[in-house]
């Protein structure tokens, strides 16, 4: 190593401070001995850095990629999860619609059997009341054939009666009518 000697500037320079002026001029002049400060103070530098600064980096990165991992795995599972939950939804609708199915045909067989039974009852209730209306015709005919035997006979008995009268006596005329009487009330 060479020892260069420290001289001062003789000449001010205008604008810098007189400490700054004094100063040794050989501050930027390369030497071995600065050299090997230069890299132990860069050795101490990185040692420092790797032991205070670079580990602590490393773990957070290290954290944070765990935590990503995490979240990746998570949201993987969420998938499947959801794929999982679509799948029984689709088999919920697919129950869902076969059930549907099953009731609708049912309705449809409850309301034909309703329908037919319907059918069957007013069937029977047309029979009954034809029946009845059979029976009421008849009942009707009955009475009309007493009505026009009735008229009939009322008629018959008064011609009957005028022309009894015309030929017969008043004794025979009484007794007459004591028989019918008779029959009648009999």
């Amino acid at each position: 190593m060479s020892d260069v000697e420290h001289t001062a500037a003789t000449t001010a320079v205008p604008g810098v401070p007189e400490p700054l002026q004094q100063m040794p001029s050989d501050v930027m002049q390369i030497s071995d001995k600065m050299i090997m400060l230069t890299w132990l103070a860069f050795g101490i530098t990185a040692v420092l850095l790797h032991k205070l600064l670079w580990k602590p980096i490393l773990r957070a990165v290290e954290g944070r990629e765990h935590s990503i991992n995490e979240a990746l795995e998570g949201a993987e599972r969420a998938r499947r999860e959801i794929a999982e939950v679509e799948t029984q939804s689709q088999e919920s609708v697919a129950r869902a619609a076969a059930e549907a199915r099953e009731v609708t045909e049912r309705a449809a067989r409850d309301a034909a059997d309703t329908l037919a039974r319907a059918e069957d009852e007013t069937r029977a209730m047309a029979q009954r009341r034809i029946e009845e209306a059979q029976q009421s015709i008849a009942a009707e005919q009955r009475r009309a054939i007493e009505a026009v035997r009735s008229s009939a006979a009322e008629q018959f008995c008064d011609s009957l009666e005028q022309f009894l009268r015309q030929e017969l006596t008043e004794e025979q005329r009484r007794a007459y009518q004591q028989s019918v009487v008779g029959e009648v009330t009999a």
